[in-house]
């Protein structure tokens, strides 16, 4: 039975350049956007009815991440930066447990807690959209455009 809730979970984005970790914190979305794979043509010329494939290499998807915009939240405004100049980060998403297994950063690699479940996956931060609507807030989504497949990386301990 599925046991692992998303409220409680924790994002992170790993700079490399910067070598930090930062909390992204009061995400309201959070889309890591599915992969296509390309297809190859393997249909022998003497087939008449149907053409026949073989999976070709994958393609990144493209998520999101959204919020609503909150000028004092310091992962706010660092994601709009970072969207802004559309930056090259690892994006990091651990289940819920708690905040003091956590990644890190260590020599400058990025370091992971083995009695966590984590996703990640590289990719780059695109402009901002902004949205205004009627009894709402201001809300803002970034595209994710994924260098990467999300890879599962299941505690161990």
């Amino acid at each position: 039975m599925a046991t692992i809730k998303v409220n409680g979970s924790r994002w992170f984005a790993f700079d490399p350049e910067a070598k930090t970790v930062t909390r992204l914190q009061c995400l309201k979305t959070f889309d890591a956007g599915s992969d296509s794979a390309g297809k190859i043509e393997t249909t022998c010329l003497d087939e008449a009815e149907t053409k026949s494939y073989i999976p070709g290499l994958s393609d990144p998807g493209e998520g999101s991440l959204g919020f609503d915009f909150d000028t004092e939240n310091v992962s706010h405004l660092q994601i709009i930066k970072w969207a802004q100049a559309k930056k090259a980060l690892t994006i990091i998403w651990a289940e819920p447990k708690n905040d003091t297994d956590i990644p890190t950063v260590d020599a400058g690699v990025l370091k992971l807690p083995t009695n966590r479940t984590f996703w990640q996956f590289d990719a780059s931060l695109t402009t901002p959209v902004w949205k205004a609507e009627s009894d709402t807030l201001v809300n803002c989504t970034v595209t994710l455009q994924r260098k990467t497949a999300v890879q599962m990386i299941a505690k161990t301990t």
